[in-house]
């Protein structure tokens, strides 16, 4: 065979491997769903349904890896800068919108670089502080934290826990000094032994030891009360003025992900949210709200990002 020949036969065997491959549908191997903060919460428990569902529907195993750091910046960085395949996704927090406005060290500068794919429930952030403190209403909380020698310590770990407590305490007039941690599991000993005095956290992550005593709620940021908690108040019901943050759990791709991809995944995530299984998980997690579309989801993310702007505007806050 001659060199023009061998050239020709190599190039047709080129282009009949890319026509294969193109060809192989979507998803041909596991997909890492990637959940920016530390294992053990319940938005780490609501990821892993997820992946479960996603699973049985795209006949691939989906695998969560927990990607805990900077503030939930780590995971994120770790999807924006992944091949743009399908196969490395974002489990997003609804925070993840407030991060680039409220560090420096964000990898990136708005969460509309990712790519969309859908949204389910979000958690409902809830001021707690531990049974030793002498407070069971935030009205006495905040006349404890007051008459206090020294600012009580919130322990915190993402930035939506850092605006609901911006908010109280901005509206009611107090400080509180801010201790991180790299999740609510690690945070949990520290608060429940009064180490700590206040957190905000998730109310599904709170409420059990809520009901065992350990942990006194007094108040969630929500337009109406919790049902499964109707004791607890809203914060507006307590004098906190603040539009209830927006919450939601965003299933998202790196930037220009292909929109058959997106399609392929948006409807798996529709698939596994409508099983009993999954909302058996989610009532279980005090986990509410609607599952959307990728356009719905782009829009509910605009709206969590203007949420963040609006408060980084109003109060210079920031977690550098």
């Amino acid at each position: 065979m001659n060199r023009l020949n061998t050239v020709l036969v190599v190039g047709a065997l080129a282009l009949l491997t890319a026509s294969v491959s193109a060809q192989t549908p979507y998803p041909s191997k596991p997909i890492r769903l990637i959940v920016p903060i530390a294992a053990g919460g319940p938005s780490d428990a609501a990821a892993r349904a997820l992946a479960k569902g996603l699973t049985a529907g795209l006949g691939q195993e989906v695998l969560v890896e927990n990607r805990p750091g900077a503030n939930t910046g780590l995971g994120a960085g770790a999807v924006l800068n992944a091949p743009a395949d399908g196969y490395t996704l974002l489990f997003a927090l609804a925070s993840n919108a407030g991060l680039p406005h409220l560090s420096k060290a964000s990898p990136y500068k708005s969460l509309a670089e990712f790519s969309p794919v859908s949204t389910i429930g979000g958690n409902t952030q809830c001021l707690v502080v531990p049974a030793s403190v002498p407070a069971r209403t935030l009205a006495e909380f905040v006349a404890f934290a007051k008459a206090s020698a020294k600012p009580l310590m919130r322990g915190a770990n993402n930035v939506s826990e850092d605006m609901v407590a911006g908010q109280i305490t901005g509206a009611l007039g107090f400080t509180l000094e801010r201790v991180p941690y790299k999740g609510g599991p690690q945070m949990l000993p520290d608060l429940l032994e009064g180490r700590l005095q206040a957190a905000v956290l998730p109310v599904g992550f709170s409420a059990p030891h809520v009901r065992s005593g350990r942990l006194v709620m007094l108040g969630c940021s929500m337009g109406e009360r919790i049902a499964a908690l109707p004791a607890v108040p809203t914060l507006a019901e307590s004098g906190v003025a603040a539009a209830p943050l927006i919450t939601a759990h965003f299933v998202l791709g790196p930037p220009r992900l292909p929109a058959e991809i997106v399609e392929r995944l948006a409807a798996a995530v529709h698939q596994a949210a409508a099983t009993a299984e999954f909302k058996h998980e989610m009532e279980r997690l005090l986990i509410v709200g609607a599952v959307r579309s990728p356009a719905q989801t782009r829009e509910l993310m605009g709206q969590a990002e203007a949420q963040y702007v609006q408060y980084v505007r109003e109060t210079g806050a920031s977690i550098d």
